[in-house]
């Protein structure tokens, strides 16, 4: 008898032991996958995010007596010629600021005063080493003129994302209410459809104000740091609010990398190092209020997560897809959670995603 429970437990292990593994490699082959087809699903996640935040804007067109196909178009339209003339302001002075690193590069080594000898003894051999053999520059111009066909097809590949995005967007917009409605038809009984219909409004609902509240936090944050940048003198203060707009879709990582972007600018702009540190202070200051108070208050603890998830994830989402991954990262488990908390996907797990646990 007992050897029979031994032989039976045995079993209840091997197969325990199989399926952990089956999942696990599982995982593996999800992610090998999202890295092998992120040309395709790419522009489909970032079309779908920009349909849930501009939906509302279209029912309000409809309801306006404005034909959908319409309002939907007019919606793709506005965000296209809005993306083009933000290219337009901010391409200019960020290709400034690109040209000009070398000779930002020497004022910022003679600020920093514990860096500046190093720095200079570095050039000194650099330049040497230029004035006794072509080596170095003969190498530039080579690996110049390699990667000039990869600059060129990456362009077109990013051209046509674009095109693809805008256009996924529009059907999204147009077609995903219809879509949705099929999928409610194909339910069996009325009670099925009803869960059906509150299910997807509810997520539905969730989703868009979650990604509409989060874009205006953002633009809040980049006006907020243009006006202070132009106000502590920096130049092309538009571009600095740019980046915090786009970084803060980043939590931890955005902020980090801008205050050390900021830093350099500061020492670049000022001769002291006071006023050099006012430029990154600055964007600490805005972007506490923002994370610590702002959000919070606005989305509600519901919306919360745990920092350690929130920077795993992005890591993860990163080295799958990129500087477009660490961006979308965060959307992403927030539009996970909600699926996941409205069709209990994982059950009691979904309180592994919360920001704080409750204590008795």
């Amino acid at each position: 008898m007992n050897t029979r429970i031994i032989i039976h437990e045995v079993e209840k292990l091997q197969q325990k032991t199989v399926i952990l593994a089956l999942k696990f490699l599982g995982v593996i082959a999800l992610l090998y996958t999202l890295y092998f087809c992120r040309t395709l699903l790419l522009p489909v996640l970032v079309a779908g995010f920009i349909a849930l935040f501009s939906s509302p804007l279209v029912r309000f067109l409809a309801g306006h007596k404005i034909p959908h196909a319409l309002a939907s178009l007019i919606v793709v339209i506005i965000l296209f010629f809005s993306l083009i003339l933000a290219v337009g302001f901010l391409i200019e002075p960020a290709s400034q600021w690109l040209n000009n690193l070398p000779a930002l590069g020497d004022k910022l080594s003679l600020q920093m005063d514990g860096l500046s000898e190093s720095f200079n003894a570095l050039k000194t051999t650099f330049l040497a080493t230029r004035n006794s053999d072509n080596t170095v520059a003969n190498m530039i111009e080579g690996v110049m003129l390699s990667a000039f066909p990869i600059v060129a097809e990456t362009t077109a590949l990013l051209v046509m994302q674009i095109f693809s995005v805008f256009v996924i967007t529009y059907f999204f917009l147009e077609y995903g209410d219809d879509l949705m409605r099929n999928l409610v038809r194909a339910q069996s009984s009325f009670s099925e459809k009803k869960k059906t219909v509150i299910i997807f409004q509810t997520v539905r609902d969730d989703i868009s104000r979650y990604v509409l509240v989060i874009f205006v936090i953002n633009l809040g944050l980049g006006v907020a740091t243009g006006v202070a940048m132009a106000l502590l003198g920096v130049d092309d203060p538009l571009l600095w609010g740019a980046l915090a707009a786009i970084l803060n879709f980043a939590p931890y990582v955005g902020a980090l990398l801008l205050t050390i972007i900021l830093t350099g600018v500061g020492f670049i702009e000022f001769n002291t190092v006071a006023g050099a540190l006012m430029v990154p202070g600055a964007f600490i200051f805005l972007n506490f209020i923002e994370s610590q108070l702002v959000t919070p208050t606005v989305l509600g603890q519901r919306f919360n997560m745990n920092p350690l998830l929130v920077v795993l994830w992005m890591f993860a989402w990163g080295w799958v897809w990129g500087v477009i991954g660490l961006l979308i990262a965060i959307p992403l488990l927030v539009c996970f959670k909600i699926l996941a908390s409205h069709l209990n996907l994982i059950g009691s797990w979904i309180n592994i995603l919360d920001s704080e646990i409750v204590r008795k």
